[in-house]
């Protein structure tokens, strides 16, 4: 069966629009940073990050790659403190995927976790050390604010 597209009529399927230019993707760019949304303006999309419209605030997890079960990262107001809590799950979980901020590497080298710990300790212990992130960026953003005033 074929699909005709008519001006007065337009096809679905399966939530795609068929009548529909497609969103240009950028893969090329995976060295690090913000990304584009596809849809313009001024918002910004981060790896492993959601946005929560109903709270309006931003959130994220991550999954251990030897792990079934996935690490809640948090709840954030900005879509910026839930990657830099991102970027701390991807570090301290060890996962070969590209940081959202180049930078994060430098900042959590020097915070390490000991080896060996029980799924749920390590578990709460990325947490923390996610949340810490993200509030140490939001305290140098009020930093910076203040000093620029």
């Amino acid at each position: 069966m074929r699909l005709h597209a008519s001006p007065e009529r337009s096809y679905k399927l399966r939530n795609i629009d068929l009548n529909k230019e497609p969103p240009p993707w950028d893969t090329d760019d995976v060295s690090g940073g913000a990304t584009g949304s596809g849809g313009g303006g001024d918002t910004m999309a981060f790896r492993g990050v959601r946005h929560r419209p109903e709270l309006n605030k931003w959130v994220t997890e991550i999954r251990p790659t030897s792990q079934k079960r996935k690490i809640w990262l948090g709840t954030y107001e900005t879509p910026q403190e839930a990657a830099r809590a991102y970027d701390a799950g991807i570090f301290y979980t060890k996962k070969k995927i590209p940081y959202n901020f180049a930078d994060s590497p430098h900042h959590l080298h020097n915070q390490p976790i000991p080896p060996e710990l029980p799924w749920d300790a390590f578990a709460a212990l990325v947490k923390q050390k996610a949340t810490l992130a993200a509030k140490r960026h939001r305290v140098n953003n009020l930093q910076e604010f203040a000093t620029a005033q």
